[in-house]
């Protein structure tokens, strides 16, 4: 399902225009020849999640909360109006915001393992010493080595998106084949006993593409835990011949042209502990400056499967913290309360709105953006053959992953829409959800920001000359981003290098407005 993400920009109280996915900016040649520049400046930025959904007639709702805990305010009654987005109960949010805090503290030690394990592969390796170049050989250069741990790394990530999809086919799998597995009994009228029903041949088809799409995804699953194996076994083989090279690699010469006998290697040298094996267990004492050997290739595998674990239960708690707030996904009465303020409710408790005459809009995110999603958020909703937009709110997030035809895990959002309007139940609708706003005192273009890991920076001109600079970037959309530090307004940013050749099918360049990022030269 495509997403992309739009923004609609005020600058100086005048609308910048979007066409064909570029912003009219307020860009300029510069005083300097050979550059494309824009201003940063104040703007008030709107970031926005597209994707599309499907709608869907809603005579009554019967919401519940996804996880359980204690109430802490009921705002309805049974018998009052609602309005949809309107809030029907909330948790408190107490216990969940730990949880939060507990899942990243565990992704955060997660992530520290992994790094510590690759560091003392790196220094194990390379001994703890310097090599003159003229002795590096090709077992200790670190450029391999940062590879191979990256395959291991990359293949492990790959093999648990891979077990989680396949996972979730499985499930679909046994629902899509209850039917026919154990059909449900029909009550015959006549004889008054019971007789199994026989499946629809829409049944059969449909448990038939479960089961192929279970096999396919078990088989990608097999492919991909047969290519971390080899990833491993590399690995593990280029720590080995650094451990054997270190043992064996005379030392560079002396000023003197002479090789001292104390510089050469024993088969007692602390290099020769640093053989990795199968049953590594890549720990060392932080405080004891001893090892009992570099972390093994299994080890980084094992790492970043728990930071992969880790990152699941963040989504999670993050998710179960948004949906502590429940919502009416319909505009209506409320006829059912299943619990009280101050009880502990459980998520088989619920909370009936029947409303007949609306409409609500389900669609699906990835598992990177749900995070993005809460409930109440204002959502835009076009029918596909009307250009009149629907405004409707967020509803609910479905905590259970469903897999797509990509393989990649996604969560279902439910959408509510005023009552009225001709809709037609089925029916497809570009649906933009706005995930964050920002009234920001420094905008600039999107392309005028490049990322290197972690860090944004931009290129500035000034005076003829251009500097690059570090940059703390905010709400960050296709065509603009705010920056909360490094960049003050009035600034010139560089959008483009117009020196630079025209790319080719071949090349990349970042000649051209509004496009490509801009290659930074640095002052002097």
């Amino acid at each position: 399902m495509a997403k992309r993400t739009r923004q609609v920009i005020t600058v100086g109280g005048a609308v910048v225009v979007v066409i064909a996915g570029a912003v009219i900016w307020a860009t300029s040649a510069s005083s300097s020849p050979g550059y494309r520049t824009a201003t940063a400046g104040p703007a008030s930025v709107t970031a926005t999640l597209d994707t599309t959904g499907t709608i869907e007639p809603v005579q009554n709702a019967t919401v519940s909360f996804p996880s359980g805990g204690q109430v802490a305010s009921v705002p309805v009654a049974v018998g009052q109006q609602v309005s949809a987005g309107q809030t029907l109960a909330q948790l408190d949010t107490t216990s969940l915001q730990n949880q939060v805090a507990s899942a990243q503290s565990t992704l955060a030690s997660a992530q520290a393992k992994l790094a510590a394990d690759q560091s003392g592969q790196a220094s194990s390796s390379s001994g703890g010493r310097a090599t003159p170049a003229l002795y590096v050989t090709a077992s200790s250069a670190p450029s391999d080595l940062e590879a191979e741990q990256n395959a291991v790394i990359s293949a492990q990530h790959q093999v648990d998106l891979d077990l989680t999809a396949a996972s979730a086919a499985v499930a679909a799998q046994k629902k899509a084949c209850q039917a026919i597995v154990d059909p449900a009994p029909q009550q015959d009228s006549q004889q008054q006993d019971q007789k199994q029903q026989s499946p629809s041949q829409s049944d059969v088809d449909a448990c038939t593409t479960a089961i192929q799409q279970a096999q396919d995804a078990q088989h990608t699953t097999a492919t991909d835990e047969q290519k971390l194996a080899d990833a491993e076994n590399a690995l593990s083989e280029t720590l080995a011949k650094n451990a054997a090279a270190q043992r064996t690699e005379p030392a560079p010469p002396s000023s003197s042209g002479k090789t001292p006998s104390s510089q050469i290697p024993s088969s007692k040298s602390p290099s020769s502990q640093n053989l990795p094996s199968k049953s590594s267990t890549g720990k060392s004492s932080a405080g004891g400056g001893t090892s009992s050997g570099p972390a093994s290739a299994e080890q980084l595998a094992a790492d970043q499967a728990a930071i992969d674990s880790a990152n699941a239960q963040v989504a999670v708690a993050q998710q179960s913290l948004a949906a502590a707030t429940l919502v009416s996904p319909i505009a209506g009465t409320v006829g059912q309360i299943d619990f009280t303020q101050g009880q502990a409710a459980s998520t088989a408790q619920h909370i009936v709105v029947f409303g007949p005459g609306s409409n609500q809009v389900t669609t699906a995110v990835s598992d990177t953006q749900a995070g993005q999603i809460k409930p109440g958020q204002q959502v835009s909703v076009t029918p596909d053959g009307s250009g009149k937009p629907i405004n409707g709110q967020v509803t609910s997030i479905g905590l259970l992953a469903s897999t797509t035809s990509s393989g990649s895990p996604s969560y279902p959002v439910t959408i509510s829409l005023p009552s009225g309007g001709d809709l037609f139940p089925g029916a497809t609708a570009a649906v933009s959800i706005v995930t964050s706003t920002a009234n920001a005192a420094v905008t600039v273009p999107t392309s005028a920001v490049h990322r290197v890991g972690a860090n944004a920076f931009v290129t500035t001109l000034s005076g003829g000359k251009t500097l690059e600079k570090r940059v703390t970037a905010g709400v960050v959309g296709a065509s603009v981003t705010q920056i909360e530090a490094g960049l003050n307004a009035g600034e010139q940013v560089v959008l483009a290098d117009l020196s630079a050749p025209l790319p080719t099918s071949g090349t990349t360049g970042p000649r051209g407005f509004g496009g490509g990022r801009a290659v930074p030269r640095r002052a002097g």
